[in-house]
């Protein structure tokens, strides 16, 4: 939420609104987009419960049966009663009332959502409930045609329309009965409340999508109430008018008293506490270390709360407007009123206006800001007034916070410095910002200067003028903030990839072709099943992946940018040997998001090692049990041939590292993060759930790969112990790590189906089993990462080499 408290008089006007609206404009309002989106989370839920839990509801019925049945008969009847003719009777009274008074707009959309939350309900739990509880055969026998009432779901779906048009009482009313439903369905009806969650959640999902589509009264207070709401407060206004200017999560106004003073009104209703609630569940759902506290519990305290800022900030010694009053108004809305003041904000006088005084000007506040714990947290230069006289002032306080965390100081900081860049050049803002706060307050900028850290108007000029990069490296140099020297790099052009796609599918044709010891060519899929399992294993394996890389982190990225690193360092793997374009891809992302190169090393370099000593021990434990007799000795069971191969070709590939060409690649990719791993862990002491992360996710990557070998051997047919085909997978994959063929395309091919052979399994079962394998665990995973690597540089989320 930013909004400038002042407006210049020169551009803050517009046209004078009607004192009466007579009836107020339909609008599609971000409340009703919050209810759908609750309304389908509450319909999945209860879809859940409908389909998966049963049983439990069902046994839920009769233990409130158990609590009930001492009563007479006729009292247990009533609840029932009450409700069911409620659901009937209100309706056809609203109606009757619609049409009375001719109100057939919404008649038709009340009825639309009603009729449409009655259908949905009656064929989609009908689809859930055709079969009972397995442990409650006769649980549905007393239902007439359904177990759910959908007449419930149609009450909700017109009361989520009517919303905007019921007084506060009704809405009470209309919540109460919603909620006695449920106690009357649990405790007094012979059929369980198995589809009550469904019903509700189909009914708000109806009636917020009816109101989305077709719009709902605008709530936002008119001219003559905000008049009455200040006249409450003793502010007498002459006139008053919406101001044009930059107000975001709020509807700004600007008037004049009877006396002459110039008054900034803020107005904020339920409208705005949606977007605001939404805006807040996306940055909790899809960012990391934001620094958000909860909401608020209601509108009346967010005000509240920008109100004490505002006059603490006042109090600190920060030029800000006076606060005259927070009042509330109209329906459900609250007001904030300040003085206005004649000058205009910073983002609009232009670059040549803000000079070096100016700019020192605006850094001696925020200092001062930052001295007594107040983050403003959307520190641009919108919200920094200049006043005719010259006067600076601070404004907007709604996404404030007192007793502030370093973490949101640090983003003040890094907000000012990023959002006077394009106005005044890299160098400029760096030098004020030094003078300001001196090397050490830069260094802790540094870290939150990284694109999801800052505000979006301040990210997009940043984009616009390409300073983003400049200005991090600006910053860097000015606090002198040591970097290990890392120069991995990921090749620019995914033609490197064609090579090791064309060596694998060449192996693999070759060995379909050319089936070893069969005539009839490889096995088709005889268990279909079986093949979702391999898909399973395979998501598993991703999820168990992108686990361990956040437990590698001391600082936090979103997860879906965890999983686009993670398949995009899957491509990566085609592009180059040694797993080098893979760990230089995980870097690259961590240095975009603003990591520094040494904390980002340590994280990939913890990741790696982990993933070793993890896979090692699965393979050792594939050793020590695996084996065609039953036995824990392998070594009776393999071919001397399998093993001189095997050591054969780990010696190859360790020879070629040693190359002049690979060995520099592997010490400038690989060698720098298996260092610092030690430093990885160190930064995860004192964080249990970060390594239990870390341990389990690495732990269950090999386990979901044999999981997925697995289930192909079934797929086709194959009987070879799941031991065996362990130790086959996991060791074919460790060796192919030191052989020189990007992605192990190829020779992971052909090595796990001359080891499943020389374990017992039929050539045609294992090349079939090997095919299905390396399709869903490799192929298909490669294609998703080059979509994920294409996705990451084009929105400059791959920083490169040092």
């Amino acid at each position: 939420m930013a909004d400038v408290t002042s407006p210049s008089s020169s551009a803050s006007t517009a046209a004078d609104v009607a004192v009466d609206h007579g009836e107020r404009r339909m609008v599609r309002s971000p409340t009703s987009l919050l209810r759908l989106i609750v309304g389908v989370t509450v319909t999945a839920v209860g879809v859940v419960i409908t389909w998966r839990f049963a049983n439990t509801m069902a046994a839920l019925n009769r233990d409130w049966e158990q609590l009930t049945h001492l009563l007479p008969g006729w009292i247990r009847a009533i609840p029932p009663l009450v409700v069911g003719l409620t659901l009937i009777l209100v309706p056809v009274v609203v109606n009757v009332q619609l049409l009375r008074y001719r109100r057939l707009r919404l008649f038709g959309v009340v009825n639309l959502a009603a009729l449409a939350a009655f259908a949905i309900s009656e064929v989609a739990v009908d689809a859930l409930t055709r079969q009972p509880p397995g442990l409650f055969p006769s649980a549905y026998s007393a239902a007439e045609g359904s177990v759910n009432d959908p007449l419930l779901a149609a009450f909700v779906a017109a009361f989520v329309v009517g919303i905007p048009y019921l007084p506060a009482a009704t809405r009470r009313l209309a919540g109460w009965v919603i909620g006695l439903s449920l106690i009357a369905t649990l405790g007094f009806a012979e059929v369980p409340a198995v589809a009550w969650v469904t019903d509700v959640g189909i009914g708000i999902t109806c009636g917020a999508a009816v109101a989305l589509l077709f719009g709902t009264p605008d709530t936002a207070p008119d001219r003559r109430e905000l008049i009455a709401g200040l006249a409450r407060s003793g502010i007498d206004m002459a006139d008053i008018r919406p101001a044009a200017v930059d107000a975001r999560g709020s509807t700004p106004w600007l008037g004049t008293t009877r006396s002459g003073r110039g008054v900034f009104v803020k107005v904020l209703n339920q409208d705005n506490r949606s977007a605001d609630l939404m805006f807040r569940g996306f940055r909790a759902l899809f960012l990391r270390n934001t620094g958000d506290e909860r909401p608020m519990s209601s509108l009346r305290r967010a005000v509240e709360h920008e109100a004490l800022l505002s006059l603490r900030a006042a109090a600190a010694g920060v030029p800000t407007p006076e606060l005259l009053t927070v009042s509330e108004i109209g329906n459900d809305a609250m007001l904030l009123a300040f003085e206005a003041i004649e000058g205009d904000s910073l983002d609009r006088v232009g670059s040549d206006a803000v000079t070096d005084d100016l700019l020192d000007s605006i850094w001696a506040q925020v200092v001062t800001l930052q001295d007594h714990g107040i983050a403003h947290r959307d520190l641009r230069l919108a919200n920094v007034f200049v006043a005719a006289d010259g006067e600076l002032y601070v404004i907007d306080f709604g996404f404030a916070e007192l007793a502030a965390s370093p973490l949101l100081l640090a983003t003040d900081l890094a907000e000012l410095i990023a959002s006077t860049a394009p106005v005044v050049g890299v160098e400029r803002a760096v030098d004020a910002a030094e003078r300001a706060v001196g090397v050490d307050d830069l260094a802790r900028a540094f870290a939150r200067l990284q694109p999801y850290a800052l505000g979006g108007a301040t990210r997009a000029a940043l984009k616009e003028a390409d300073l983003l990069d400049p200005l991090r490296a600006e910053v860097e140099r000015r606090a002198r903030i040591p970097e290990p020297d890392y120069h991995g790099t990921v090749p620019a052009s995914g033609r490197a990839a064609v090579l090791p796609i064309l060596l694998g599918l060449a192996t693999t044709a070759a060995l379909i072709v050319g089936v070893p010891g069969s005539s009839t060519g490889p096995a088709p899929i005889a268990a279909w099943g079986q093949v979702s399992w391999v898909v399973v294993a395979t998501v598993i394996g991703l999820a168990a992946a992108t686990t361990a890389s956040i437990g590698s982190l001391r600082d936090g990225i979103t997860v879906r940018h965890v999983l686009l690193s993670r398949l995009a360092a899957g491509f990566a793997d085609t592009l180059a040997p040694w797993h080098t374009a893979n760990i230089a891809t995980r870097v690259g992302v961590l240095r975009s998001h603003g990591i520094e190169t040494a904390a980002a090393l340590g994280s990939v370099g913890l990741a790696v090692v982990t993933r070793i000593v993890t896979q090692l021990a699965t393979l050792y434990l594939a050793v020590r049990i695996s084996g065609r007799d039953g036995s824990i000795d392998v070594v009776a069971d393999a071919d001397v041939g399998w093993v001189v191969a095997a050591g054969a070709g780990v010696v190859v590939g360790a020879l070629t590292a040693l190359l002049p060409g690979p060995r520099r690649s592997i010490t400038r990719a690989v060698t720098p993060a298996l260092r610092a791993w030690i430093a990885g862990l160190r930064s995860l002491t004192g964080r249990p759930v970060r390594l239990a992360q870390l341990l389990v996710g690495s732990l269950f990557v090999p386990l979901a790969m044999v999981g997925a070998m697995v289930a192909a051997d079934r797929a086709v047919g194959g009987t070879l112990d799941p031991p065996s085909l362990a130790l086959v997978t996991l060791g074919v994959a460790f060796l192919a790590a030191f052989l020189p063929f990007p992605g192990g395309a190829g020779v992971t091919e052909a090595g796990l189906v001359g080891g499943l052979v020389l374990l017992g399994e039929r050539a045609e079962l294992a090349v079939s089993a090997v095919v299905l394998f390396r399709v869903a665990t490799f192929w298909l995973p490669v294609a998703a990462g080059a979509v994920s690597m294409r996705w990451l540089r084009r929105n400059a989320q791959l920083a490169s080499g040092s």
